[in-house]
């Protein structure tokens, strides 16, 4: 006989009487919207109830109970992925955000992090010592799943992708065993997350950086075509020529409440201003500056400068596509398509590059896009929802024109983390080099009754 969602809630409650330090909210309780809340507010499904353990032990308990009871459940770390993979209609939301601690190594060269730390406050807690890990930029961001499933970011041609930056990771299991992981489900965890079990637990490499040079240039922006393709132009005889690998330079066009801006987000990642000046000089002589904010922080300030000026929710989503090269071609569509791009705020564009130590085969990863290119981010996260619409058909034909140039320019895989559930095959996204193979033996072993089901990536759907 079937058990219905309140005969479950009934006995899940019953459970927790005994696992006292588990916090636990129903869609009843006034605070589960707010806590149910991710980051993209098209989602509209309704979890079984919440449940928010502080310990891996918490979390071993919750897994045991609901792999023994046949309750479906998902793992929220900080709850932004853009398809709403946290919240699931009818599923138990195990949000982790509560198990956040930092414990920096006696030698500062590592630190152990929570399976619900967000990004702002390690930043926080590194810098306190002078120092850095890979990281992306907003500080809502959940680590976890923004390092294990790639993670792109402005540090990651001086220091790596996240995943290059995993050293080891503590795990429950699907039998809900507290587990270290061994190597072979280590090379799974950097760059399918927890498709073998809830990472409570990760060891990354930390980095001695005091300050940084960062902020945002914004270019004149009157006649975009001729900026766009003139600015990348030159910006590839600097790639030619060899750019510092502290210097990260991050693509934008965005609604401004002045207009579309053509904008580049700047990080000098060292101590050596001086030679970030004459770094930042090269950049600023492509174009026109209109505006420059660059000046001397820490990664900790300036994410919280960038976490203010981004919303932490919004309706929408993103799609993406790789590519090798920013040639006369793919700048002339791009280019095309900033003049028709709708004025919504949220409506955007990016590009994340890839060069530096990541850009190298590694056999300790599942992570396929191991060779120098640009991650393109088409962006639909928009403000309104009536606003929806027009920039997801916007983003949509812009990357549909994208894929028609020149095949040798474009890469096969997408980043698994802005790619829509089900619409590229993981063997894609995983490949090449046996990448997927590896990818399924390793689930098959770590996971042989699919208990982490909901988590990204989602196997089922191949």
């Amino acid at each position: 006989m079937a058990v219905s969602l309140d005969q479950k809630r009934i006995a899940l409650e019953t459970f927790l009487q005994d696992h006292t330090n588990i916090k636990y909210v129903t869609p009843a309780a006034p605070e589960f919207s707010s806590l149910k809340a991710t980051y993209n507010l098209t989602i509209t499904a309704t979890p079984l109830a919440i449940v928010r353990p502080q310990s891996s032990n918490d979390v071993a308990a919750l897994v045991s109970y609901c792999t023994t009871h046949g309750i479906q459940f998902s793992v929220r770390s900080g709850g932004n992925n853009l398809y709403g993979a946290s919240c699931v209609q009818d599923a138990l939301m195990v949000d982790m955000r509560d198990i956040a601690f930092v414990d920096i190594d006696k030698e500062k060269s590592s630190a152990r992090v929570g399976g619900g730390i967000l990004q702002g406050k390690l930043a926080k807690e590194l810098s306190k010592e002078g120092l850095v890990t890979a990281m992306g930029s907003l500080g809502f961001v959940g680590f976890i799943g923004w390092g294990c499933y790639g993670g792109y970011g402005s540090l990651s041609a001086k220091y790596g992708l996240g995943v290059d930056n995993i050293l080891a990771a503590k795990v429950v299991n699907w039998n809900g065993e507290i587990v270290d992981a061994d190597e072979e489900m280590m090379k799974g965890i950097r760059g399918a997350g927890g498709a073998f079990g809830v990472i409570v637990e990760l060891t990354v490499k930390v980095y001695p950086l005091k300050s940084i040079l960062a902020g945002m240039i914004v270019f004149d922006s009157q006649d975009i075509t001729s900026v766009y393709q003139s600015y990348n132009a030159g910006y590839q005889t600097l790639l030619d020529e060899g750019l510092s690998p502290a210097l990260s330079s991050q693509q934008m066009v965005v609604n401004s409440p002045n207009g579309r801006a053509f904008a580049v987000g700047i990080i000098w990642s060292s101590d050596d201003h001086d030679a970030g000046r004459a770094e930042l000089a090269k950049i600023e002589a492509l174009g026109t500056v209109v505006m420059n904010t660059v000046g001397p922080t820490t990664v900790a300030d300036y994410m919280d400068i960038l976490s203010t000026q981004i919303p932490s929710s919004a309706y929408g989503a993103c799609q993406t596509l790789s590519i090798r090269k920013l040639n006369n071609e793919t700048t002339a569509i791009m280019s095309r398509n900033f003049e028709k791009m709708p004025s919504s705020f949220g409506t955007a564009f990016t590009i994340h590059e890839l060069r530096g130590p990541s850009a190298a085969p590694k056999s300790n990863s599942v992570f396929g896009l191991r060779e120098p290119h640009f991650m393109l981010e088409f962006i639909s996260t928009v403000a309104k929802e009536e606003d929806e619409k027009e920039s997801r058909e916007w983003a949509t034909n812009f990357r549909k024109e994208l894929l028609q140039m020149k095949p040798e320019n474009l890469l096969p895989g997408t980043y698994i983390s802005l790619t829509p559930p089900g619409v590229t095959p993981l063997s894609k996204i995983y490949g090449p080099d046996s990448n997927y193979e590896t990818l399924l033996e390793l689930k098959q072993k770590y996971d042989p009754h699919n208990v982490f089901n909901l988590a990204v990536p989602k196997f089922y759907e191949q």
